[in-house]
């Protein structure tokens, strides 16, 4: 097949943004069907290269014909929504049973939560996968917390002259353990941006709020912290876990991007907006538009990683 099919092809593949295996029937069935309709226009009397050139021009735009694939393939089943939205609704029972600071309940949570993702990964990144992926991201969080926990306490120490060496070891590691988290963290974003920045955008999802309830567990006493000053704050986790768990199960289920991001970035704003009132009632309306637009930013950050990862294939006759 001519290169310009290999062109277009190739910018289809890259708007499709479906599941591998899906990708890889959609191609194969485009391709077919244009080998047959070639050898048709040959058979009616057309040379080869006039039956490219005019089937060339009656193909679809990339755009158009990767939406159309989408509205297809893109409908996940309601198990596929379900496990997706559980999960949220594990992590948000957790806090709203006040069960953080039991080092069994966290444990088996947390290894639920790493066992169901690297299933996930085993399966090949299902539609449900990414919830899961982003939750076992947040785990960075928590050990970004207990890393920077050891070095305030080791700079205490340095500060009353009792720095010795096992306390050395501890800020080196401690201090070492943020960029090693922060090249982790950037390659998993830059691996599921390059398949579909929307599916990294869920990923990220349930870091924001784990990181605002760190910094509110911090200001509470840290991890020694287990009256009742933290109730509320661990209630307001849990309703926003709830809150994102009937949110993913939309954003599973409907079938086009448009209402997919609209759902995230409504939500996100909604979030901003509850949080806010519970963490920080005085903040002011242009503090929530801030907050709101740096959530944004964040949340919709994979968008930037794919475009710059995008490789340009030039222009073609059908445009884009």
């Amino acid at each position: 097949m001519s290169s310009e099919f290999d062109a277009y092809f190739q910018r289809l593949r890259s708007l499709l943004h479906l599941h591998p295996s899906a990708e890889e029937e959609v191609i194969r069935e485009l391709r077919t069907h244009v080998e047959d309709r070639l050898a048709d226009l040959e058979r009616a009397g057309l040379s080869q290269q006039e039956a490219r050139r005019l089937l060339f021009r009656r193909l679809d735009r990339p755009r158009a014909l990767a939406r159309q694939f989408q509205e297809a393939y893109l409908q996940a089943s309601w198990h596929d929504a379900c496990t997706a939205a559980a999960a949220f609704l594990l992590v948000g029972a957790l806090y709203a049973t006040h069960l953080w600071n039991q080092p069994v309940a966290v444990l088996g949570v947390a290894s639920a939560i790493v066992a169901v993702t690297l299933y996930g990964l085993w399966q090949g990144r299902p539609t449900w996968f990414y919830p899961w992926a982003g939750l076992a991201l947040t785990l960075l969080s928590f050990c970004g917390y207990l890393a920077f926990a050891l070095l305030e306490r080791s700079a205490r120490l340095l500060a009353d002259g009792g720095f010795d060496s096992v306390s050395m070891l501890g800020f080196a590691g401690a201090a070492l353990y943020f960029p090693l988290a922060l090249i982790i963290l950037g390659s998993c974003i830059l691996v599921a941006s390059r398949r579909d920045w929307l599916e990294a955008s869920l990923m990220l999802a349930p870091s924001a709020p784990v990181v605002v309830w760190l910094a509110v567990l911090h200001e509470n006493g840290g991890l020694r912290e287990t009256g009742s000053s933290m109730a509320g704050a661990d209630s307001a986790l849990a309703a926003t876990f709830l809150a994102m768990a009937a949110a993913v199960a939309v954003f599973v289920r409907v079938r086009t991007r448009t209402v997919k991001l609209a759902t995230m970035i409504a939500t996100a704003a909604l979030l901003i907006f509850t949080v806010s009132a519970i963490y920080d009632p005085q903040l002011s309306l242009a503090g929530l538009a801030a907050r709101t637009v740096l959530l944004w930013g964040f949340l919709l950050s994979p968008a930037a990683l794919q475009a710059l990862g995008a490789s340009p294939l030039g222009h073609t006759a059908s445009g884009d």
